[in-house]
């Protein structure tokens, strides 16, 4: 489930903020906060929180949760034959 999220975030079909809110508050929480999971929820932490205050926009904020997703679906187990 937590690839096909990401997946979505990653393809811009799916909002970053409402994508890694699902995989931290629905995946990540079920499954004990796994470390695989840990750069998406952070990223959830932040989008979440958004102060205008911190110096950084939400878009940059957007995009570093693209990257994540991406970059957690590079580590997408193979299937092996």
């Amino acid at each position: 489930m937590a690839y096909w999220i990401a997946g979505q975030i990653a393809d811009g079909s799916l909002d970053p903020a409402a994508g890694t809110h699902l995989i931290w508050a629905d995946i990540a929480y079920d499954l004990g906060y796994p470390e695989e999971l840990e750069s998406l929820v952070h990223c959830a932490h932040n989008l979440d929180g958004w102060e205008q205050s911190w110096g950084v926009s939400f878009e940059e904020l957007s995009r570093e949760a693209i990257e994540a997703a991406k970059q957690f679906l590079n580590k997408l187990p193979t299937a092996e034959n």
